[in-house]
């Protein structure tokens, strides 16, 4: 066997090794963060499809920020795995503070999700809480899928690694304004009480929520994934990306419905219906997220 394929095998093997760690330490995460839940008993013995949707959207978030570490700039096996390894810590606190700005924040103290996915077992908050982890999980990698300016060039590459956390940290942050600020709009927009509708378990809303959600976020990593050369470009990338997204999303989504449902009004199908309309809301959760991905492709 080469030299090359060996080498090849080894890296392989390390990183597959590396996930399976980094899998273990979200799982812990995910205990700590719900350690007042029986997760094996919300999962097999109570069926709670929620909470595993809830579940689902953790694990796939974090599984992102792991592909993040391995899309960037590869610093040879040890150091990529140190900072595959450091980034699957602190990326899954990052998930965790996401989560919480959302309850808190985002939907508010009348709002919780303990109550709604638990007690009441909603799917509809159960898929945007899965879409918060989901979209944080996109904003992380593109936060560190490329390499940011060397702000304490007299500490070398120390401080190379340093400037990397601290633009991790900015995008982070940066992007839960975005999403807050884009979610605001969008509450405002429509016609109907977003929080009730959740709370009378319309799941079609909750999943038009979580695909705003993921569209939103989608579109940001996409605008501030690889290397960062200058700040200025960076952030103009940003606002050039959510500038069009503010206009192209609701257009893309009119122009769906006119295509797929010329005689029938999306937004009808799914608050004002007595069963909401599961069919239409994947149908609105299409035009959004494919509005996202058209806008990401074509810039």
């Amino acid at each position: 066997m080469e030299e090359n394929t060996l080498i090849w095998l080894a890296k392989t093997v390390t990183y597959v090794t590396l996930f399976y760690i980094s899998f273990i330490i979200s799982k812990l995460f995910f205990k700590l963060k719900n350690r007042k839940i029986n997760i094996e008993k919300e999962l097999t013995l109570k069926d709670n499809v929620a909470f595993a949707v809830t579940a689902t959207g953790y694990f796939i978030g974090t599984l992102i920020i792991f592909v993040g570490v391995l899309h960037g700039e590869s610093h040879g096996l040890v150091k990529d795995s140190i900072l595959i390894f450091f980034y699957s810590l602190f990326g899954n606190i990052l998930l965790i503070c996401s989560s919480v700005i959302n309850e808190k924040i985002v939907f508010g103290k009348k709002f919780r999700f303990y109550k709604e996915i638990i007690r009441d077992e909603n799917l509809g908050t159960g898929f945007i809480e899965a879409a918060n982890f989901i979209g944080s999980g996109l904003i992380v990698y593109g936060a560190i899928s490329g390499r940011n300016i060397n702000l304490f060039p007299e500490n070398g590459e120390i401080g190379h690694y340093f400037s990397d956390f601290l633009s991790l940290l900015f995008f982070w942050l940066l992007g839960q304004i975005v999403l807050y600020i884009f979610l605001k709009i969008y509450r405002n927009l429509v016609k109907y009480d977003f929080i009730k509708e959740v709370q009378k378990d319309n799941n079609a809303i909750g999943i038009v929520y979580a695909s705003i959600f993921i569209a939103i976020s989608f579109l940001y990593s996409f605008a501030s994934r690889g290397d960062i050369e200058s700040w200025e470009i960076a952030l103009e990338d940003i606002a050039y990306h959510l500038g069009l997204a503010i206009i192209l999303l609701p257009l893309t989504r009119l122009f769906v419905e006119k295509v797929i449902l010329p005689k029938s009004n999306l937004t009808e199908e799914i608050i004002h219906q007595e069963i909401p309309n599961k069919g239409a809301a994947l149908i609105e959760a299409f035009a959004y997220i494919g509005s996202a991905i058209i806008i990401s492709y074509c810039m």
